[in-house]
């Protein structure tokens, strides 16, 4: 199966999730945003007044479509804190909230569920709405009905998440 490419909006991001430099890193290194998102993300991090050194000002005074990389990477070397297990959970998260809130642009969303399981190598935590995946639960008599609990529960996934990730601890 071909890996997706979801390139997301910063904007739709950053309104879920605290993002650090290491987020915007694995993001932009994975394409799930473009390098101008941390361009945008220092702008942010300038105008808010918060604490900064020369590096975020200089990538904060870039253009649009300059390279980013070496800025990034200074940034994401003094950002300290989530491992990269709690980086790809994140930004599974947010792939999957992504989708789910533009499912109706596709022909297929669980398919498209199917094709990020398989992109973010198997995650245990959304096998349960992977359509393919064995279920514990009775078959519900219609095609529409099934697929309709997968739906809830990818629901139900996004809503624990949801809540996980607007914590500030990332737990």
């Amino acid at each position: 199966m071909d890996s997706l490419i979801f390139e997301l909006k910063y904007d739709f991001v950053s309104k879920r999730v605290q993002l650090t430099w290491k987020d915007i890193l694995y993001a932009i290194n994975r394409k799930l945003l473009p390098s101008d998102s941390a361009i945008e993300h220092a702008t942010v991090k300038v105008s808010q007044g918060e604490e900064y050194n020369q590096t975020l000002l200089d990538l904060a005074s870039l253009y649009k479509g300059e390279s980013v990389q070496p800025y990034l990477d200074e940034l994401a070397r003094l950002d300290s804190g989530q491992d990269d297990t709690i980086l790809n959970e994140k930004w599974l998260y947010l792939v999957l909230d992504w989708v789910f809130e533009n499912k109706d642009n596709y022909a297929d969303p669980l398919g498209i569920v199917e094709q990020i399981y398989a992109d973010f190598d198997y995650p245990e935590v959304i096998a349960s709405f992977v359509r393919y995946m064995p279920s514990d639960e009775p078959p519900l008599g219609t095609l529409e009905l099934n697929e309709a609990r997968l739906y809830e529960k990818w629901k139900d996934y996004l809503d624990i998440q949801r809540k996980r990730f607007s914590d500030t601890n990332f737990s």
